[in-house]
């Protein structure tokens, strides 16, 4: 009996053991430790007793976290791949599961018998049962990233942008849904001191448990964006506490590293660690072991140090909460150290970038041992990463904060940070976290990210990274007291230039930025691994291809600006130029990666010749089409966005992915127009228009973040918003109205049928002869520019114009002697002006004349084309970082000077104070007008394109009213 007792026992400890989400675990057997290798898209199991491998198997991907069921299975996300991996017990491949974006976290529940996975940029946690089917799938709160389960089922979940961690009481029962979690908010702190360890919590990762089940550690960094962005008081490393009694942070037991380190500081220096990312409590609970993976250590905290010792659990966390770090292992010999694992007297550390394991010896459970190195690399993990040496090599620089790892040239000074403290994982949808994390008055400092920029990366990318190591992070001879050497940014060492180019490898790598100026991506593989992938041109479809079943959508989409931005806009032209000529040749690709994408992705660097500004009805697309002639198209044309297979929220900047070869293909589908062989390429749509769709439709096209992919706009480098149309909508009632029936997306209003109806549906077909439905949505993209189009199209334009009148009222009061004319912003969704605020001008033009019919007052009437300088205008100014304005070199932006414009459903009041003694009625004239360009952009875009009409000035609204004075 006391032998079943005994065995009950052991079972219910195995079902409630704690389970934390990991790259690194021991295997059931508890007689090998299994991992997945990350980038090099491999799973190993080697001998834990003295690291020998047992097996590696190559899955491709990005392989970040694994968990084995209870029937000795593996479960493994794939970061990059949005799937899950299921292995069997050796590790061969059983299936492949789609998810949704970034799985991340992987963990097994014991108790319910299936696994948890978070999906970081989806913003989802699923469970899947043992053979691989999803049983659950809940939004979360964004950016879900690591896991651990508590020995009473409850399930945490780090968001890793936000700060926060979400608790969900799952308990021991059945579960068909999850429970709403309670969420704890990690607090940001403050310091008038920039130098001071401060800011928000940011990198949320992985959970260390205690074993009490007391109190979770969560290490992270902390993001302090009060200040221009700088060396040594921007990116800080900490820990924060979890009380999972009371579930609260104990916000005053906040390990900030540099004040934590209870160690006699080397040279009068205080020692400094960068990027905390695992913890782990050894079995009896008296310490922790954190990895820094920036500044390749590993610190410990010695938990019995910090108070009396009590058998009671809560007055024991009293005392342990304050614990401070008594031992720094430096630089430990593998690179960039990851997860740990604590197995008795022995830690294994995982070296995420060299792909191998060192050993650690704990020194035992005395109170003062200390750990040393047992074997420095005690296994190799990878035997062939796939990857390009160079690319290795690249994204090594990109996590690296170690200072010693090359004394001479190093990428961090004093070990302060790594690209990866801001820069998670690359360049990616967390991007926009930078931004938003910006803490600055605009005034005083626009500029998020980078300063200094010569050339805004692209134009000299080797001479921006030195300048970004050097003035961000203190490397490459900024900081000179480790025996760093001067590097010259203009000018480099060789061995510096290899550097350099060896993390542009990285920086251009597939997910990150392949044409490092903008955010577009092409999904397809590369032909040569030192360059961004390429199409041919005779892989994009003619959008006059389309025009036979959708006539109407050709017809409208043919004349918008929407198809001809690139060299027949004669003012991006213009402004394009300027940027290669100022910037360099590469920086030109920021602006054609919405303006020109099929050219960026056709792999042409040059700017096309000729332009299309005048023509109509796509014109020369047919022509093209007849002839059976590729095209490169200028401007976003149907395949392009009927073939974006994924937006990635980065803040805007083309961060679209296309992909052009995973869809259903036609037999003669590019065949001349016209022809036989065309007509039986449409014959097969028709005969499968299912699959059709599938391949041209996507449920984003409906969403707002679509449209923010180009229409927010921020610069290379600095981060400066230049333009936030996006944020202003989703800050304003038609995005957060309580009522449904007054939201309102963009393409609600600039897709309309009927253009300045307030968004309000309107039925029709989207195809000929196709179904009605409640809402179409026409392809005419109604906007403020209507200039251009009124070149091609006059219905296109008037519909242009209805829209901009349906924006704005006006009304006017006497009031302390002066005339205050309030505008109201009742018809945009955004604010008025948006776009490109700095050049639109929308000003008012102001008449008072009093009862002799004298005039008093007089504002805002244009001189020779030009508006005067007095005149109340609603507009952005852009000023660099002298606070000068910027003019044309509008990315150079660094400092706002105005901002004058009207949110959605807001208002301004404009004063003009009248002249002493005015009397009687007044006979007052208010118009709100509207151009397109100012005098001085016209010139100098008409000097390059004389066949350029002056844009008109239009009245979008006018009041004519009697006024007692």
């Amino acid at each position: 009996m006391r032998f079943v007792a005994l065995l009950l026992t052991l079972l219910t400890l195995s079902l409630h053991a704690q389970e934390m989400s990991s790259g690194l675990i021991i295997d059931k057997s508890g007689e090998s430790l299994v991992s997945a290798n990350l980038s090099a898209g491999s799973v190993s199991r080697v001998s834990k007793a003295d690291g020998k491998p047992l097996a590696e198997v190559q899955l491709g991907g990005d392989l970040r976290q694994i968990a084995q069921g209870s029937d000795g299975n593996w479960l493994v996300s794939d970061y990059s791949g949005d799937r899950l991996l299921l292995l069997g017990a050796d590790l061969t491949l059983k299936r492949a599961i789609p998810t949704g974006h970034r799985p991340y976290g992987v963990l097994f529940d014991p108790q319910h018998r299936w696994y948890w996975v978070t999906l970081f940029e989806a913003g989802r946690l699923q469970a899947y049962d043992e053979s691989g089917e999803r049983v659950l799938d809940a939004a979360t709160g964004e950016t879900p990233r690591g896991l651990a389960l508590t020995d009473e089922g409850r399930l945490l979940v780090t968001h890793s942008m936000t700060g926060k961690l979400s608790i969900y009481a799952l308990g021991h029962g059945a579960i068909s849904a999850l429970p709403a979690p309670t969420v704890i908010t990690l607090a940001e702190t403050r310091s008038a001191t920039a130098t001071d360890s401060q800011g928000l919590p940011r990198l949320l990762d992985t959970i260390a448990l205690s074993p009490d089940g007391s109190e979770a550690w969560l290490p992270h960094v902390l993001w302090s964006f009060s200040h221009p962005f700088q060396f040594q008081s921007t990116v800080f490393p900490a820990i924060s506490v979890i009380d999972l009694d009371t579930n609260q942070e104990r916000v005053d037991e906040r390990k900030q590293l540099f004040l934590q380190i209870n160690i006699p500081s080397v040279g009068n220096r205080s020692q400094i660690v960068s990027n905390p990312y695992a913890a782990r409590f050894a079995g009896d609970g008296s310490k922790v072991f954190v990895t820094l993976a920036g500044s390749e250590d590993l610190l410990v905290f010695d938990l019995s140090r910090s108070g009396k010792q009590n058998s009671n659990r809560h007055r024991r966390k009293k005392f342990q909460g304050g614990a401070k770090a008594t031992q720094l292992l430096r630089h430990l010999p593998g690179q960039n150290p990851r997860d740990l694992l604590v197995d008795g007297d022995h830690i294994y550390v995982h070296n995420a970038m060299g792909h191998d394991l060192t050993r650690l010896s704990t020194g035992g459970a005395a109170a003062f041992a200390r750990v040393t190195v047992d074997t420095p690399h005690f296994a190799t993990l990878v035997t062939h990463d796939p990857r390009p040496a160079a690319l290795v090599r690249g994204e090594r620089l990109f996590h690296l904060g170690n200072t010693a790892a090359n004394t001479r040239f190093p990428m961090a000074g004093d070990n302060w940070m790594s690209c990866s403290s801001c820069h998670l994982d690359g360049f990616n949808f967390t991007n926009r976290y930078l931004m938003a994390a910006h803490r600055q008055s605009k005034a005083d400092n626009a500029i998020n990210g980078h300063v200094n920029m010569m050339n805004m990366v692209a134009g000299d990318f080797i001479g921006e990274y030195l300048r970004m190591s050097q003035q961000t992070q203190g490397g490459m001879g900024h900081d000179t007291r480790d025996g760093a050497e001067p590097v010259d940014p203009s000018h480099p060492q060789p061995e510096v230039k290899a550097m350099m180019e060896d993390l542009h490898s990285f920086v251009t790598a597939d997910g990150n930025l392949p044409y490092l100026a903008t955010w577009l991506r092409l999904d397809a593989p590369r032909s040569d691994p030192a360059k961004a992938p390429v199409s041919h041109p005779k892989e994009w479809l003619n959008s006059a291809s389309c025009q036979s079943c959708h006539a109407e959508a050709f017809a409208d989409w043919s004349d918008t600006n929407h198809r001809l931005m690139g060299n027949s806009h004669p003012y991006y032209k213009v402004v394009q130029a300027l940027a290669r000529q100022t910037e360099g040749e590469e920086f030109g690709q920021w602006c054609q990666g919405c303006h020109m994408p099929q050219q960026i992705m056709t792999g042409q660097k040059s700017l096309p010749a000729g332009s299309h500004m005048f023509e109509q009805g796509g014109a020369s697309l047919i022509a093209a089409q007849r002839k059976g002639e590729s095209v490169v198209e200028e401007g976003t044309g149907c395949f392009f966005c009927h073939r974006i297979t994924r937006i990635e929220d980065a803040g805007g900047n083309a961060a679209l992915t296309v992909n052009l070869k995973d869809r259903e293909r036609y037999v003669f589908e590019d065949a001349q127009g016209g022809s036989v062989a065309h007509w039986l390429a449409e014959r097969q749509i028709n005969a499968r228009p299912a699959a059709h769709k599938t391949s041209y439709q996507q449920d984003f096209y409906r969403d707002a973040a679509l449209c923010k992919s180009c229409h927010n706009e921020f610069s290379p480098g600095t981060g400066a918003n230049i333009v936030n149309t996006w944020e202003e909508w989703a800050g304003s009632p038609y995005a957060t109205s309580e009522r449904v029936d007054e939201r309102r997306t963009c393409i609600d209003c600039h897709m309309n049928p009927n253009p300045g109806n307030g968004g309000a549906a309107v039925p029709g077909r989207s195809t000929e002869n196709g179904p009605l439905k409640a809402r179409l949505y026409r392809h005419n993209f109604t906007g403020a520019q209507h200039q251009l189009v009124g070149l091609r199209n006059p219905e296109l334009e008037a519909e242009s114009i209805a829209l901009l009148k349906s924006s704005a009222s006006l009304t006017a009061r006497l009031e302390d002697g002066q005339l205050v004319v309030r505008v109201t912003n009742v018809g945009a969704g955004h604010a008025l002006p948006t776009g490109v605020a700095d050049f639109r001008e929308l000003w008012l033009e102001i008449s008072v004349k009093n009862g002799a019919g004298d005039t008093v007052l007089q504002s805002g009437q244009p001189v020779d084309g030009a508006v005067p300088a007095d005149a109340h205008m609603f507009r952005k100014v852009f000023g660099d970082s002298d606070g000068k304005p910027v003019g044309l070199r509008f990315w150079r932006y660094a400092k706002l000077l105005e901002d004058t414009r009207i949110p959605a459903k807001g208002w301004r009041d404009e004063r003009y104070p009248l002249p002493n003694g005015v009397s009687g009625p007044l006979d007052v004239e208010i118009k709100l007008n509207f151009r397109t360009y100012p005098k001085w952009v016209n010139d100098a875009v008409r000097a390059a394109e004389p066949t350029l009409p002056e844009p008109p000035i239009l009245t979008l609204n006018q009041l004519h009213l009697t006024l007692e004075s």
